[in-house]
C-alpha cells in the first residue's frame, strides 16, 4: 500500500491526502497556486508557511528567503515534497472573475458551439446553443501552462527549450479538450438537443495563440 500524508491548507480550511513524496508544486498548482518562475526556485512567489510538520530548508530556498522568513517557517513550495503530515499557510493570492453581458448581433445556427478564452492565467470555456445563443454551461481553470511560468515571457523562455514548445502546446490542448468534454457531459440543458459540436472559437493574446498552435515563439522573445 502506498504511504500517504495529510496536508491541511489554511486559511481556506481544506484537508487533503496525498502520496508521500508528492511535489508541493504539483499539489498546490491544482489548487490555484501560481509559480511565477515556472517552479525553478528563482523567485519567492510560491511561498508557504509551515504551521505544523516539517519541510527541509534547501540551499536554493536559503538563498532567496530572508533569515526572518526562515525563522517564521516560510518555505519555497516548488522546492519541497510532502514527506510528513503538514499544515501550510498559503501566502494569499486570488483572482477576479469578470463577465461582460454586452449585447451583440446574432445569426442563428445549428448544433452546439464552444467559445474558449485562453488567458495567461485562466482558461474559460462556454458551451452555447447556436440556435439561440444561450449559454448552456461555463467551465474555467487555471491555465495549466502556468506551472512553467506565471507570466508570458517566462513561458516563452520555456518554449524555446528543446522540449518546451511541444510540452506547452500538448498541455493546453489537452486541458481545453478536457474542459469541453466536461461541459458536454455535465450540462443538463443539452438534454433533447443534437450533440453535434458545430463550431469552436478560440481567442487569446499572441503568445497564447502561438503556444496553442505550436508555432515558433522565437520572434516573440526579442
Amino acid at each position: 500500500m502506498t504511504a500517504k500524508v495529510r496536508i491541511d491548507l489554511t486559511p481556506v480550511g481544506d484537508t487533503f491526502e496525498v502520496k508521500k513524496g508528492t511535489p508541493l508544486r504539483d499539489f498546490l498548482f491544482d489548487r490555484g497556486v501560481e509559480f511565477p518562475c515556472g517552479g525553478r526556485g528563482e523567485c519567492r512567489g510560491c511561498r508557504v508557511r509551515v504551521a505544523e510538520g516539517h519541510l527541509p530548508l534547501t540551499d536554493v530556498q536559503a538563498s532567496i528567503l530572508s533569515e526572518r522568513e526562515i525563522e517564521q517557517g516560510w518555505r519555497v513550495s516548488c522546492q519541497c515534497r510532502a514527506e510528513t503530515d503538514l499544515t501550510l499557510e498559503l501566502r494569499g493570492w486570488n483572482a477576479d472573475i469578470l463577465q461582460d453581458r454586452t449585447l451583440f448581433d446574432f445569426t442563428p445556427g445549428e448544433g452546439l458551439g464552444v467559445a474558449v478564452d485562453i488567458g495567461t492565467t485562466t482558461v474559460a470555456v462556454q458551451l452555447l446553443d447556436l440556435s439561440t445563443a444561450n449559454v448552456l454551461g461555463v467551465r474555467s481553470a487555471l491555465n495549466i501552462q502556468a506551472r512553467h511560468g506565471a507570466d508570458v515571457m517566462s513561458r516563452v523562455a520555456y518554449a524555446l527549450t528543446p522540449e518546451g514548445n511541444g510540452t506547452l502546446t500538448a498541455s493546453i490542448r489537452e486541458q481545453i479538450g478536457r474542459l469541453i468534454r466536461d461541459l458536454l457531459k455535465k450540462s443538463e440543458r443539452t438534454e433533447g438537443m443534437s450533440d453535434t459540436l458545430s463550431e469552436i472559437i478560440l481567442v487569446g493574446n499572441t503568445a497564447m495563440h502561438h503556444l496553442f498552435c505550436g508555432l515558433d515563439v522565437e520572434p516573440l522573445s526579442a
